[in-house]
């Protein structure tokens, strides 16, 4: 009675010794599977699947195929990101767009992943049927945190690419997006150019062509010069005269630092009212207008406004 019980156990584990290593050999197999894709064509839903279904033939190990075939031999359903240039419009089929499934083969081999390794694919190219979906352009603002070492300072406006993008979702939600904000781009102790890429804040219910955007921000070191400055008045009629008050303010200016450049002086700018601005405006106070050919950052004046009183009538 030991003898068969001894018997008995030693056959049961002959017999999954044996299964295990039949089910762990390679099987030629074929195998049905649907294809979803997203990605950003403009003016449709980012999703589609597939109308045929393909038939990928490979090998598989013999555990991968019982499993598959627990599932009642339904397609697998394989996820994958497209690049849109590689669409192309079907003829005569509205919203309809072809892929070849060449630019397919490594993106299922990568969803398939070690269990199936792919021969071949029994299809040339697949079409996706793609939803019409409502948009908006709208402009991309960046949202900046920057800090810069001293005497260096931001040079113009952020350059970002793209500066603006198509956001896609219902009429009603669209119609109050007037931008798309950036993350913040925070660098610290800045003393150069910087560029790099940031991504863009989601919106709710609604979908962005792209998430992220390139950024430039040009960055040069300053000098700082403070001089006094009398303001003149040009284009005044003939017997009509412009006296402004105070007839010198203070100029505050940044200039970029070049040591070779040659230092900015007071020959070099101009602070100037003209008479149409004084002509045409409701109050008698102006903003003088900085005239040079040099190149200057920015600029503040104190006081800010100079009182203009006309002399011959107005």
């Amino acid at each position: 009675m030991r003898d068969l019980r001894l018997f008995l156990v030693s056959l049961l584990i002959a017999c999954l010794v044996w299964v295990m290593h039949t089910f762990a050999l390679t099987y030629s197999a074929t195998m049905p599977c649907t294809v979803q894709v997203t990605t950003s064509l403009p003016g449709y839903a980012a999703e589609a699947t597939a109308r045929e279904t393909v038939l990928l033939r490979g090998k598989a190990s013999g555990f991968y195929l019982l499993r598959m075939r627990g599932t009642g031999r339904k397609p697998v359903r394989l996820a994958i990101e497209e690049d849109p240039r590689h669409f192309k419009p079907v003829p005569e089929s509205e919203d309809t767009f072809s892929l070849p499934v060449l630019e397919l083969r490594d993106r299922l081999s990568e969803q398939m992943g070690d269990h199936f390794e792919i021969d071949y694919i029994d299809a040339e190219q697949l079409t996706f049927p793609f939803t019409r979906q409502s948009f908006v352009r709208v402009p991309v603002v960046a949202s900046l945190d920057l800090a810069f070492r001293p005497q260096y300072m931001q040079v113009g406006e952020v350059a970002l690419t793209p500066d603006s993008v198509s956001v896609y979702g219902p009429v009603k939600e669209l119609q109050r997006i007037t931008q798309v904000r950036t993350q913040s781009i925070t660098y610290h102790k800045v003393d150069k150019p910087i560029q790099g890429y940031v991504g863009l804040d989601p919106i709710s219910g609604l979908r962005l062509e792209t998430d992220k955007v390139r950024f430039e921000v040009d960055v040069e070191r300053y000098v700082e010069t403070t001089m006094t400055l009398p303001v003149t008045v040009r284009g005044a009629p003939s017997g009509r005269t412009l006296i402004v008050l105070p007839s010198q303010v203070e100029l505050t200016f940044r200039a970029p630092f070049r040591p070779q450049g040659g230092r900015i002086v007071p020959e070099d700018l101009a602070l100037v009212v003209n008479y149409a601005d004084f002509a045409g405006a409701e109050s008698t106070k102006l903003i003088p207008q900085l005239v040079t050919r040099r190149e200057i950052y920015d600029w503040r004046i104190k006081p800010e406004l100079v009182e203009c009183i006309q002399m011959g009538g107005r």
